[in-house]
């Protein structure tokens, strides 16, 4: 008996360690982990610069403590203050001496705030173009640009975040302007677009909210699995774990947040929702494979009682408008997608706020956005330097040569998009 208690002992011990060596080799790292220093929605009143300051603080925090701190490199050669910088919540005053050289009225801006919600994993860094180019049609403007609940720190913060949290963020940047704004203009991307309808339910009646930007709209999940997640969050957490090397993003996306926003669309998909007497402005890609295109087509026709609205419908390669949705309603401006002097096929759900010469997102930019690819080698060559490389929807990726497809980061459309959105913005500030 001692002789067999001897020769179990080790073996014990010896599987035990093996067992602790294991865990320890598949313990996840830290970005998957809620950071202790997720962005909330500030306090009412509190002052907006102040909550720009809070929100740098804990995305510095974050980012020190999970991923400077363990990696290298996590995000190339981006520094932790470049991070920062791009994921923060930003505020643009006006530009008093633009303002005073261009005439200090209404359509140039004067007594306008703007304000920037952005999407599903993403960041205020995904609308900073359309910022910029909103500040110089309109530079005696306000504009305020949110960073989510949950959003601008590690993936693993929105594990537990919920659709009440972003709504409750988006009230207080509605509120966020101070007495001189006389009319507030949301600008939504993605999901940011949801949550901007969804808070017009409470401020319908509102003079003050004058009009909607509405860019990708997110009103309905792309998947026809996307019902599901609200239950699969409790047995899978995550939908997809990436290597989050961009600096402007997260490319993991927890299951909870999916949830969270199929909950929020509902009343879209459902068509429940009251009609709109806002005047709204939308850009929606034909082929977008994140959200549903005719859906957004729906909302617009169906949804939008205002006689000031405008639709950009980019057509590529999937089915026509009017084989999608009757009947077609007036006032959309159907454009051809395909631009072979930016080598882009079709415009990717990703791809419609950044010009074409962003310096991370761009043509020439340091990021290229090769996830669709499952396979190394094809997705190695989606990311080195090659001029035979397209831009476009995943929908492309059955017809193009393997590892030749990036998906679309910019807008090779989006001078002329702003140009549109000017005029349309014109109209609505006429005195």
């Amino acid at each position: 008996m001692h002789v067999l208690r001897s020769l179990v002992r080790p073996r014990l011990c010896l599987a035990l360690i093996s067992l602790c060596l294991i865990a320890a080799c598949d313990k996840e790292p830290g970005r998957y982990t809620a950071s202790n220093h997720a962005i909330a929605t500030p306090q009412p009143g509190t002052p907006f610069s102040q909550y720009v300051a809070d929100s740098r603080a804990k995305i510095r925090d974050a980012l020190q403590e999970l991923r400077y701190t363990p990696e290298p490199h996590p995000f190339d050669d981006y520094t932790i203050d470049d991070a920062v910088s791009i994921r923060a919540p930003f505020e643009i005053s006006p530009d008093n001496q633009a303002c005073a050289q261009k005439g200090k009225t209404v359509q140039n801006g004067e007594g306008v705030g703007f304000l920037l919600v952005h999407g599903l994993s993403d960041s205020p860094y995904l609308l900073s173009d359309v910022a910029a180019s909103l500040h110089n049609a309109l530079p005696c403007a306000t504009l305020h640009a949110l960073l989510l609940p949950g959003h601008g720190t590690v993936p693993g913060d929105l594990r537990d975040v919920s659709a009440d949290q972003w709504q409750a963020a988006v009230k207080y940047g509605l509120e966020s302007f101070d007495d001189t704004i006389h009319h507030i203009v949301p600008v939504g991307y993605s999901m940011g677009a949801a949550l901007v309808v969804r808070a017009a339910e409470n401020h319908r009646n509102d003079a003050e909210l004058s009009a909607m930007i509405l860019l990708s709209p997110g009103f309905a999940a792309y998947s026809d699995l996307a019902w599901l997640t609200p239950y699969v969050r409790y047995v899978k957490p995550w939908v997809d774990k990436r290597r989050d090397h961009d600096v402007a993003k997260y490319e993991s996306l927890a299951m909870n947040a999916a949830a969270e926003f199929q909950l929020l669309t509902v009343p879209f998909g459902e068509n429940t929702l009251p009609p709109l007497t806002q005047p709204v402005f939308m850009a929606v890609s034909s082929d977008d494979r994140t959200v549903r295109a005719d859906i957004a087509a729906h909302f617009f026709c169906g949804k939008v009682e205002s006689s000031n609205r405008y639709m950009i419908w980019y057509q590529g390669e999937a089915a026509a408008l009017e084989d999608r949705i009757q009947p077609i309603c007036d006032d959309i401006d159907i454009v051809k997608s395909a631009t072979p002097d930016l080598r882009t096929v079709n415009h990717a759900h990703t791809a419609m706020t950044m010009r074409p010469d962003n310096p991370h997102y761009g043509l020439t930019g340091d990021y290229r956005r090769c996830d669709h690819y499952s396979e190394a080698a094809d997705y190695k060559a989606c990311e080195e330097d090659n001029k035979d490389s397209i831009y476009g929807e995943t929908n492309l990726l059955e017809s193009a040569t393997p590892g030749t497809l990036r998906r679309g980061t910019f807008n090779p459309d989006f001078d002329a998009m702003m140009g549109k959105m000017v005029v349309f913005l014109h109209k609505v500030l006429e005195p």
